[in-house]
């Protein structure tokens, strides 16, 4: 991790600008036309289950080929 944490500092501060403009357009957007509460729920459940179950299949860091 040595050498990696100012680089992760550095990226978040300069990406703050960009999540908040982003936020902001999607503060004005409405979800309800194009996908009901319960709808987003379920899709919540699924793209979590997603993330899990590639987690559990995956052993090498990314960028990293299986060697």
């Amino acid at each position: 991790m040595r050498g990696w944490r100012t680089l992760i500092v550095n990226a978040l501060v300069a990406l703050l600008p960009i999540l908040a403009e982003v936020l902001r357009w999607l503060d004005g957007f409405d979800w309800s036309l194009y996908l009901a509460p319960r709808d987003a729920l379920w899709a919540m459940l699924i793209v979590g289950g997603l993330n899990i179950f590639l987690r559990r299949i995956t052993r090498t860091p990314i960028g990293v080929g299986d060697a």
